[in-house]
């Protein structure tokens, strides 16, 4: 499914100008912008190559990043499927889904903590992560593991076809530069869906960002029951604003994921947009990186003609 192009690119050029700006000082190989409102692509670019190195592919629509912790939204997702759909309240202790861990290894963490990244972080003799934990417990209710639940139910009947959890090698994959930034390398894990092998384009996770913008509604098409959004909105209210949320950080004009290597989605209910920024290095300036994307996203969206209509 795609939206309407509808070239705005002098409108954000303040975005471009900032995102140029930090692919050279993070020297990322890599970059793009997606701009969505109003059900159109208002701005789509694309620069570099996939490493740096000789003979590496250009960036294009087909370029899928490496997303990292962004990837903890498509957990949330899952997680908020699974529970509204089998009617199985946040607050259950998740011993009495999780079978193959301890219970006193388990203590009292509920669904609830895990949807809010709260309490321990490590499980079990293995000390398996919250992601991991997670999965077990969607898999329990649902009988499928986290990349089935969400291809199943999103990424197919949105035609995501960009969006993979990795188990081999494949020439649209961007390469990423890990902390020592020497060496570019891409991420092959397990296809279950809590591991950091998480790949997407930009236009895909563009799509996902606006997909929990519409509460679910694409295209026309409830894709995903609205009850499920209902289920982050409660939250909202009910938690403190400091936590991550299903994956999402919400603010006053805008909640946003963002992974390690420089990807990140935010979304703005008011200007009824969404803005995707990958690049493919990673950066210790990760807070003040992510509030002037923001930022300046927003200043471009009050200039935009939707703004005044």
């Amino acid at each position: 499914m795609d939206f309407i192009i509808e070239d705005q690119t002098a409108l954000f050029s303040p975005l471009l100008a900032l995102t140029q700006k930090k692919m050279h000082e993070f020297n990322s190989s890599a970059a793009s912008l997606i701009v969505i409102q109003n059900d159109r692509v208002v701005l789509e670019w694309y620069d570099g190559f996939h490493h740096s190195k000789k003979g590496a592919k250009q960036i294009d629509a087909d370029s899928m990043f490496n997303i990292y912790s962004t990837r903890k939204t498509y957990i949330g997702l899952a997680t908020a499927i699974a529970v509204v759909e089998s009617n199985i309240p946040l607050e259950t202790p998740v011993y009495k889904l999780v079978h193959d861990i301890p219970k006193d290894d388990l203590g009292e963490i509920t669904i609830r903590d895990l949807a809010t990244k709260t309490g321990a972080k490590y499980f079990g003799a293995n000390r398996i992560e919250r992601e991991e934990l997670a999965g077990k417990v969607i898999e329990t209710i649902t009988g499928m593991n986290i990349a089935q639940l969400i291809s199943e139910r999103v990424l197919k009947p949105l035609q995501l076809n960009h969006t993979e959890w990795v188990t081999s090698p494949k020439e649209s994959l961007v390469c990423d530069f890990q902390a020592d930034g020497n060496y570019a390398s891409v991420r092959i894990e397990s296809n279950e869906g809590h591991e950091r092998n998480l790949y997407t384009s930009s236009l895909d996770l563009a799509h996902w960002g606006y997909l929990h913008l519409k509460d679910g509604l694409m295209h026309g098409k409830q894709i995903l029951p609205e009850a499920v959004f209902d289920l982050y909105a409660d939250l909202q209210l009910k938690e403190d604003a400091s936590k991550r949320l299903f994956g999402w950080y919400y603010q006053e004009d805008w909640y946003y994921a963002t992974g390690a290597a420089g990807c990140h989605c935010v979304v703005l209910p008011k200007y009824n947009a969404v803005g995707v920024r990958m690049f493919n290095r990673y950066t210790n300036n990760y807070k003040e990186d992510q509030m002037a994307f923001n930022h300046t996203l927003l200043e471009c969206l009050k200039n935009s003609p939707a703004a005044s209509s």
